[in-house]
Order: structure tokens, then C-alpha cells, then sequence
């Protein structure tokens, strides 16, 4: 427990995140990956970054990483994530929003579901997989229809659980995380996968930072 405890504390160093986009820039050059791709990797690092400290901020990198994304998904023919995209800036926008509500940027308390909730958002996320896939297989005829179909889900429900505040957003980042590094390593996508592994390692440390204040503030339950 103690390495983990020093290693979240060590994430959360304005040292990590910008050892982490040089690391990307130099290996997005090192392999020759489009520019948009080196881009879209350092705005997603100091994205997550930010969203792992619950800073407000994080939103202005998170709606500037998905447009990036949105262009590469749609060229590359990963259409579920691509749609994912769009509704990721939506959210994004109505994160912005949600946390702003109180008197400072980030006084928004941090939540978790309830038992109902739970339970409800599990067969929300089987349903809509199940809907997707079918939609990839059958009428988009997309790339790894299953791994985008559920990677596309789970990202798109994490979206509006980190916009409502709830630490269990994490946890579907950490799985689609895993499933993206399946993807990209399918697709040949080095430099974003090298950007993965650096935002698994950093949902990881958002989980145990984000529900350390869940417990401070109250244990804030909610269903949806």
C-alpha cells in the first residue's frame, strides 16, 4: 500500500506530466507518427493530468484532445469511437459547467453510486454494447467491431460519470485504458499507445485521489 501510495503522490508532480508529453514528443518523432497524433497525446496527458487533481481546467485540454481524436478516429475508420468523440465534447462542456456550479471551480463534492446505480449503469453498459456492436458489425462493417463498440461504451459512459464527479469514473477509464492498448497495438498507433500506458498509470492514481475525497466529503451517494 505504501508503494502505491508513493507512487500516486509521485504522479501528481508537475515533473511527471511534463516528463510524460516529452516522452511522447520525442517518441512520436523517433517513429515517424503524424503530428496530429503527437498533438492529441500531449493534450491528453496534461487532460488527465489535471483531471486526476479534480482541477476545473482540465476540461479546456479535454475538449481540445477529443476534437483531435475525432479527426483521427474518422480518417482511420474507427467510426464507434469517432461518434464517442463528439459526445465526449458535449460532455466536456457540461463538466465544465457541473463544476462550476459552486463558489470556486472546484468545490463540486465528489460522489459515488448507490447499490441501484450500480446495478442500473451495468445493464445500461451490456444493453448499449450490445445495440453498438451490432451497429459495427452490420451496417458500419468497422475495424475490431467488438473492442470499439465496448471501448466506445465504456468511454462514453465514463465521460458523463467524470462530468457528474464520480470516482467510479476511473475505474471504467482503467479498463477501457487496457482495451485501448489492445487497439492501438492492432492499428499500429505506437505513439498514442505510449500515451495510454502513461494515462492508465495516471487513472490510477486519479481512482485512489478521487475517492480518498469521496470518503473526506461525506460519502456522497447518488444513483444516476
Amino acid at each position: 500500500m505504501n508503494i502505491i501510495k508513493k507512487s500516486t503522490e509521485l504522479t501528481k508532480s508537475p515533473i511527471f506530466a511534463i516528463l510524460s508529453c516529452l516522452l511522447c514528443i520525442l517518441a512520436g518523432y523517433s517513429i515517424k507518427s503524424s503530428l496530429i497524433e503527437i498533438f492529441a497525446s500531449v493534450m491528453g496527458i496534461i487532460n488527465v493530468w489535471l483531471l486526476s487533481k479534480e482541477k476545473i481546467s482540465n476540461f479546456i485540454f479535454g475538449i481540445i484532445t477529443v476534437l483531435a481524436y475525432l479527426y483521427i478516429y474518422y480518417t482511420t475508420g474507427l467510426y464507434a469511437l469517432a461518434i464517442l468523440a463528439c459526445f465526449q465534447v458535449i460532455f466536456n462542456i457540461y463538466g465544465w459547467y457541473y463544476w462550476g456550479k459552486g463558489d470556486d471551480g472546484n468545490s463540486t463534492k465528489t460522489s459515488g453510486l448507490n447499490r441501484q446505480g450500480q446495478l442500473l449503469w451495468i445493464a445500461i453498459i451490456l444493453l448499449l454494447w450490445a445495440v453498438w456492436g451490432y451497429v459495427e458489425i452490420n451496417i458500419l462493417h468497422a475495424q475490431n467491431a467488438i473492442l470499439d463498440s465496448l471501448t466506445a461504451i465504456l468511454g462514453f459512459i465514463a465521460q458523463y460519470w467524470l462530468s457528474r464527479k464520480l470516482y467510479e469514473n476511473w475505474i471504467l477509464w482503467i479498463i477501457s485504458n487496457l482495451l485501448f492498448m489492445v487497439i492501438y497495438v492492432l492499428n499500429g498507433y505506437f505513439i498514442m499507445l505510449i500515451l495510454v500506458i502513461i494515462q492508465f498509470i495516471l487513472s490510477i492514481a486519479g481512482l485512489i485521489e478521487w475517492y480518498e475525497s469521496y470518503l473526506e466529503q461525506g460519502r456522497n451517494k447518488i444513483m444516476f
